[in-house]
């Protein structure tokens, strides 16, 4: 099998990265849609909604940039790990269309279209973690797996010997 694992300060960034841009879109949506503050004229935008915005979109830089690095050197490595493929497919999924949504949401107007769009880039950022952390948890099962058939075969290797030594 081969070796397709991620070094562990490269997957701290990776993780903290994911974890930044995760909090502060989500944050960014909880300020936008239910948070405003009394202001001079009435009411308006909570003052930490922009500040979330442009520190989730500084994540998404470095997230794209992240992305490719993975895209060139972890992805054709696992390619040939089947049983993660469908999981790892789905994350380039969803971060190619987090991309594509958070493109359109910069720079669309209208408000119908991109309300549609904003809401679809909420839901799938949000279920990202999911799709990783299960990604991340059929490695660590098959790595048990492969782990205890190799542990049955020592065994049932011994107790052949241990038969043949009986006769």
């Amino acid at each position: 099998m081969v070796n397709v694992k991620i070094s562990k300060p490269y997957r701290r960034w990776l993780y903290g990265l994911l974890a930044l841009s995760w909090f502060s879109g989500i944050t960014f949506f909880i300020l936008h849609t239910w948070f405003m503050v009394e202001g001079d004229y009435g009411l308006v935008k909570h003052p930490w909604q922009f500040p979330m915005l442009q520190i989730h979109g500084a994540a998404a830089f470095l997230m794209m940039i992240t992305f490719g690095f993975l895209l060139g050197t972890h992805v054709p490595h696992s390619w040939k790990v089947k049983p993660k493929r469908k999981l790892g497919i789905a994350l380039i999924a969803i971060i190619s269309f987090q991309i594509i949504t958070a493109y359109i949401l910069y720079y669309i107007a209208q408000d119908d279209p991109r309300l549609i769009v904003a809401y679809a880039h909420l839901v799938v950022g949000a279920s990202f973690p999911i799709i990783l952390t299960l990604h991340v948890w059929m490695k660590k099962r098959a790595k048990i797996s492969k782990r205890d058939k190799k542990r049955d075969k020592q065994a049932r290797k011994k107790m052949r010997r241990h038969k043949k030594n009986e006769y």
